[in-house]
């Protein structure tokens, strides 16, 4: 084969791996439904964590649920119920689902063999994404009867709604938050 040839082909290569490695992330090895022990190493808000796996740091979203934000009421609580389920440096077990579009793992945290986004949900520090899991509608309709953590609120903004609406959140979460961390 010429060597012009093996050029080319040793060019393009190079190129789809630079390629690949930019969409790929830190997590390419880590398949959807894989289920992993890992460590947590930062609870940020109610629905996301930072854990270690084999020496890798793994930002996870919490499958099928919306924590509140921060700012907003119940935020603050929302992460200190998460953290209270799954204490920092604890081992857990997380269930892959996917990689979201940031490059996040999405996934289901199991802390002391208790599914912590469904405990998020049932105590009431959390919203079920109906789209996602509707196992987790039924937690949501309890919390709601019993009036816990956000339900005992008239009319708690759902979370979605508070980033859509608070242009004083996207000013302190583009002061605050990594780029990455932002939806």
């Amino acid at each position: 084969m010429p060597k012009k040839h093996i050029t080319l082909i040793l060019s393009i290569l190079t190129a789809f791996g630079i390629i690949a490695s930019q969409f790929s992330g830190y997590n390419l090895a880590y398949l959807s439904g894989e289920s992993i022990e890992a460590k947590v190493l930062k609870i940020y808000d109610g629905d996301t964590a930072t854990l270690l796996h084999n020496g890798n740091t793994l930002k996870v979203r919490l499958y099928g649920i919306d924590a509140p934000e921060l700012k907003q009421k119940f935020g603050v609580e929302s992460r200190n119920n998460l953290k209270k389920l799954c204490p920092i440096q604890s081992n857990i077990q997380l269930q892959i689902k996917y990689k979201d579009k940031y490059g996040r793992i999405v996934g289901i945290l199991k802390c002391n063999n208790q599914d912590a986004n469904a405990m998020q949900v049932a105590q009431g520090y959390a919203w079920a994404y109906k789209e996602h899991s509707l196992a987790y509608m039924h937690l949501e309709l309890k919390a709601k009867l019993k009036s816990k953590g956000l339900w005992s609120e008239e009319n708690p903004i759902k979370p979605s709604l508070y980033r859509k609406q608070t242009s004083q959140y996207k000013q302190w979460a583009t002061a605050h938050i990594p780029p990455e961390d932002l939806e």
